[in-house]
């Protein structure tokens, strides 16, 4: 099965239905683990089919990936699938996850690089049009 993908996303919780950063969620180290941490309900909206049809599920965990030019971050449903988000809801990204996203993309060009420069690493931060 094609993986799943997420644009325009962005995160509520069960509470007061208020935006939240999927890092709040257990972050799963590999497959063959359980995701461990605090469990709470956390409801992923956005876009699937390029951006064709809306999507609305409970998630469970998140991950990283940085095998990618570019980190790949996905959440997994309730019902065990990983989805892979794209790109989020503009007011969310500014809001809520830019911390999250910077610092993944940091750990990523920090594990492909580990002889660069503090300078360098925030030279190609700074240049990332995600973060302007």
């Amino acid at each position: 099965a094609q993986a799943l993908s997420v644009s325009n996303y962005y995160f509520v919780d069960d509470k007061d239905d208020e935006p939240v950063c999927f890092s709040v969620l257990p972050i799963q180290w590999s497959e063959s683990e359980s995701p461990v941490g605090k469990k709470m309900q956390l409801f992923l909206h956005g876009f699937v089919d390029n951006g064709l049809q809306k999507f609305f599920g409970q998630v469970v965990a998140w991950r990283f990936d940085f095998s990618y030019v570019r980190p790949e971050i996905s959440v997994l449903s309730k019902d065990g699938r990983w989805i892979i988000l794209e790109k989020p809801r503009k007011s969310y990204e500014d809001t809520i996850i830019r911390t999250t996203l910077i610092t993944t993309h940091f750990l990523s060009y920090v594990k492909k690089n580990p002889d660069s420069s503090a300078k360098s690493v925030w030279d190609k931060l700074s240049k990332n049009k995600e973060f302007r």
